[in-house]
């Protein structure tokens, strides 16, 4: 006979109307997420959808298409004013690039071979 052990982690999401909240509950079963539950909050009113995993990961691919086709324009302004940035610190560091002197290590690999660095002992520091 085999215990199953259940765990549910829940996120309330408060909206900014102070008698709305999104609810998200994931439940569980031995290690294994099984069940989502979504619960959408108004004035005491409620709605429930419970998805299995696999229902719940296409409801986010739907989502995240819908989040695409609603911000659209403004991601690709975004991306070029990223790129625009990007652009002028590499011209920056460019023009900066002569001013800093090149620092040498100050250990070599002769020093580093005639210092041989003793090798740990698992039995001094394996915590198992």
């Amino acid at each position: 006979m085999e215990i199953e052990k259940t765990r549910e982690t829940s996120w309330k999401i408060q909206l900014k109307n102070k008698n709305e909240n999104i609810e998200l509950t994931s439940v569980e079963i031995s290690g294994e997420v099984r069940l989502i539950k979504l619960r959408l909050l108004k004035n005491g009113d409620f709605i429930n959808v419970e998805m299995k995993k696999e229902e719940f990961f296409n409801f986010l691919s739907l989502i995240s298409a819908f989040k695409d086709v609603v911000i659209g324009e403004d991601k690709i302004l975004l991306t070029d004013d990223l790129i625009r940035e990007d652009l002028e610190s590499y011209k920056k560091i460019k023009e900066d690039e002569n001013v800093y002197a090149k620092i040498e290590p100050q250990i070599s690999e002769k020093d580093l071979k005639n210092n041989e660095v003793k090798e740990l002992n698992p039995e001094e520091w394996d915590p198992w």
